[in-house]
């Protein structure tokens, strides 16, 4: 578990928290915002996304939470962590709307940066994001990561195709 502040911490997954993730990740406005994301899960999807996440060995991933009413407000991880090239991806996603714009992105980035350059003594940390989600984008380069690359037409959501912007933050 991390401690963010008084107010939200990140930790580790089980299955009593089936039935929020199960609202969260079927909000179908917050995965119009993330790429290769749909809606359409089942209770028994998200008990299996439980699962199939805390075993990996490659990932680290962390529900978002309020502390006061235990509440999962989203995740956040570091996945496909390569040990020999000290390399992982970063991910977010804020899907109660109520908890976003209040600088929880923020903390929880800043967190996850830390613990990929303390903890797994990485050497780059890469991304994605469609390139419409500027909220997103602002973020990133706001902590320190720059643009690698653009992908054209990469996604297809809400009936069009949008190009895909690769970032990386470098240790």
């Amino acid at each position: 578990m991390i401690l963010l502040n008084d107010v939200i911490r990140l930790r580790k997954a089980n299955s009593l928290d089936k039935d929020q993730l199960f609202i969260l990740k079927n909000n179908a406005k917050v995965a119009s915002l993330l790429g290769g994301f749909n809606t359409f899960y089942s209770i028994e999807d998200i008990s299996k996304w439980i699962d199939y996440h805390n075993s990996k060995l490659d990932e680290v991933l962390f529900l978002i939470e309020d502390i006061e009413n235990q509440h999962i407000v989203g995740h956040v991880g570091l996945y496909n962590i390569d040990y020999r090239i000290r390399k992982c991806e970063y991910a977010i996603m804020i899907a109660d709307e109520k908890y976003q714009g209040r600088g929880i992105g923020q903390l929880c980035t800043e967190a996850m940066i830390s613990f990929a350059r303390d903890q797994l003594n990485v050497q780059k940390i890469t991304l994605s994001l469609l390139s419409t989600n500027k909220t997103a984008l602002s973020l990133y380069i706001k902590n320190g990561f720059v643009q690698e690359g653009l992908l054209k037409r990469e996604q297809y959501k809400d009936g069009k195709y949008q190009d895909v912007i690769l970032m990386a933050k470098f240790f």
